[in-house]
């Protein structure tokens, strides 16, 4: 799959959250178009405990400032039919949950980026994050993620996959579940991860470079009790 999305406006190379692609030219979820069916088979819940230091390292950091935003949170999800828990984990993972940065780029709200947009308030950011969430995962993976139901951690990687780097690891035939944005902490087998090493001038991240935070953003939504399926 082509790349999806225009070179991004943050700070490509750093290993924190910052520029991504962007949401351009999206086909629209829940239109009637099939996306990835739910399965129909008994569900198998993911009972993987998360590594001693990833469970630490959420509970030190993330834990308060989520919870402070989780009614903002579940306000813009109810408003676009998603889990508020990805919603909470874009924003931990884009800008550390900060109430005066925004998530869609990290910047501080009321910058102007260099695609022309602003976001004077955290609940536009939010808001924006949600509709790239829900355009991305669809254009990328075909995940509807208007449509209630669970996800199973190989979807909930890809989810965020799509939102961080577009279709680039659909372009270079890369698992999500190798994505440190996604998995950073999942599982022993997941820390100290790098980002992939495609030879992709326009990634958001510095490709093959160490990822700098503790977890990824699927720990941050197991962390928050979502029961996942396998």
């Amino acid at each position: 799959m082509a790349f999806v999305g225009p070179a991004p406006s943050g700070q490509p190379g750093s290993g924190q959250p910052g520029g991504r692609p962007g949401p351009q030219g999206r086909v629209a979820p829940g239109t009637g178009r099939t996306g990835r069916a739910p399965a129909r088979t008994a569900e198998r819940f993911y009972d993987q405990q998360l590594p001693d230091a990833v469970r630490s390292a959420f509970f030190t950091a993330a834990r308060t400032p989520i919870a402070r935003a989780e009614p903002m949170y579940k306000d813009i999800a109810g408003q676009t039919g998603i889990s508020w828990k990805l919603l909470a984990a874009c924003d931990w993972m884009q800008c550390q949950a900060q109430p005066h940065l925004s998530p869609v780029h990290g910047e501080r709200l009321g910058t102007l980026n260099a695609d022309g947009t602003a976001y004077a308030t955290k609940s536009a950011a939010l808001a924006q994050c949600a509709t790239d969430l829900i355009e991305l995962a669809f254009a990328v993976y075909g995940i509807d993620l208007t449509v209630p139901r669970r996800m199973s951690v190989r979807e909930l990687a890809d989810v965020f996959a799509a939102f961080r780097w577009g279709g680039l690891l659909r372009r270079h035939r890369v698992s999500s579940l190798e994505f440190p944005y996604s998995v950073e902490g999942l599982t022993e087998g997941h820390m100290r991860m790098r980002w992939p090493a495609v030879n992709e001038p326009n990634a958001p991240d510095k490709p093959g470079t160490k990822f700098r935070m503790p977890f990824g953003a699927v720990p941050v939504v197991l962390s928050m009790g979502y029961r996942a399926t396998v």
